[in-house]
């Protein structure tokens, strides 16, 4: 559903705690001949996860994390949990109402 995230002006990106080289094995690896739909990067620091609280602090281990951030970078969305989020069409609906309140003046 990339492409209707991009019709909303929407950009996805995804952070994975893989390193740079173990994301480079997986694209070499893959079937799409090293290509993906939207940018992946690397943090194995896991310093953007715990800066999302996509972390589990007792357990010690990163957690699934989607988030809708307004032009403003505020988070107008967000799921996080120890299972990935899958559901894009209510996130696609649900982050078009969003944003279109968060361009709407105040009274």
């Amino acid at each position: 559903m990339v492409a209707e995230f991009d019709a909303l002006g929407i950009s996805l990106i995804a952070i994975s705690t893989d390193s740079t080289a173990g994301l480079k094995d997986t694209f070499a690896q893959s079937k799409t001949d090293g290509t993906f739909p939207f940018p992946i990067v690397s943090d194995e620091a896991l310093t953007t996860f715990k800066a999302y609280r996509a972390f589990d602090d007792f357990e010690n281990q990163p957690l699934h994390g989607v988030f809708l951030l307004d032009p403003e970078h505020r988070v107008r969305w967000q799921d996080i949990s120890y299972q990935p989020y899958t559901d894009t069409k209510f996130l696609l609906k649900e982050a078009k109402r969003l944003l279109e309140l968060s361009t709407v003046p105040a009274p």
